[in-house]
């Protein structure tokens, strides 16, 4: 009975001990816990963040405090570059995909016309028979086949982009009303504008065939001037002209055949010197020299131009 009586007896006691320590014990373990080890940084920053000041003025002064010493300047003018060359892609990407639309267009209001009327706006516009396959490979296809319908329209647009605006607006204007007349005007101003284009290629066609020719004339006659050095030289046996032709490494040409040539201007020479009195034989002569400084000269134009050709 003692046994059971004690504890009764003490329980107000180890009740009130127990209330009393618990909140304690929580309180100060749940604070070791949450409180970090102090060092010299939150230190630092524990001691800025009570410091520093907490009026709306200052705020705009601690934020430019965080931005780095290295960092470059903000320059409205190239933000302002930068915005408008966006602005005008944007605009050529809304106005091609204006004219693509436009393009489509075009080609759903010229399948709604018959064959025939087909055939001559296409014509009128100048147009391949792509086109015209592609059309009337649309009008074939049925009201329930509307994503290829979609599909075709599209590529009939995407061939039409090239055209010019006002003549394919006018042409099909003027075939849903039945303007022959206009339809003839326009067919004739296109045709004139064609033949304009066609003379203007063909006339831009031989201003550079005659440029080219002038070019290969100058080239030709600098290897002229070389090759008639060279002959001079060679006959009249000067030293450097006879040691800058024989030298000539760059191309590989007959030594041999050219002192023949040489020798045989030479002789021809030394006849005509022989034969000044006799009229009858100066002619033959003079007419061999000139066929032997052909020869020479022939010879020595071909190894001017390998010697170009070597060197480019």
């Amino acid at each position: 009975m003692a046994r059971l009586v004690r504890p009764l007896m003490q329980w107000p006691k180890l009740w009130q001990h127990c209330c009393h320590r618990a909140p304690l014990n929580y309180f100060f373990s749940s604070f070791l816990r949450r409180t970090p080890i102090a060092t010299e940084e939150t230190t630092s920053l524990s001691f800025s963040a009570t410091s520093a000041p907490s009026s709306h003025g200052n705020v705009h002064n601690r934020l430019r405090a965080l931005k780095p010493r290295s960092a470059p300047p903000l320059n409205s003018h190239e933000d302002d570059s930068a915005t408008d060359s966006d602005s005008d892609d944007k605009k050529s990407r809304n106005q091609k995909k204006r004219d693509a639309r436009r393009a489509v267009r075009w080609g759903m209001q010229i399948a709604a016309f018959s064959t025939p009327l087909i055939k001559r706006i296409l014509s009128v516009a100048s147009l391949d028979e792509d086109v015209l396959d592609a059309v009337m490979l649309v009008k074939r296809l049925g009201p329930d086949v509307k994503e290829g319908k979609r599909r075709q329209f599209n590529y009939i647009g995407k061939l039409l982009r090239e055209v010019e605006p006002e003549l394919m607006e006018g042409l099909i204007q003027a075939t849903k009303v039945g303007d022959n007349a206009t339809l003839q005007a326009l067919a004739a101003a296109n045709m004139q504008n064609i033949q304009d284009d066609n003379n203007q290629q063909s006339k831009e066609s031989e201003d550079e065939e005659d440029k080219e020719e002038e070019e290969e004339e100058e080239e030709l006659q600098e290897y002229v001037n070389i090759a008639t050095r060279w002959c001079d030289g060679l006959i009249n046996k000067d030293i450097s002209i006879t040691n800058e032709v024989y030298s000539v490494q760059s191309v590989d040409f007959d030594r041999q055949e050219l002192r023949k040539l040489v020798r045989g201007v030479l002789s021809v020479q030394e006849r005509q010197a022989i034969a000044d009195g006799n009229e009858g034989e100066q002619g033959q002569v003079d007419s061999k020299i000139v066929h032997a400084k052909k020869s020479l000269t022939r010879f020595l134009l071909t190894l001017a131009k390998g010697m170009s050709v070597n060197t480019i």
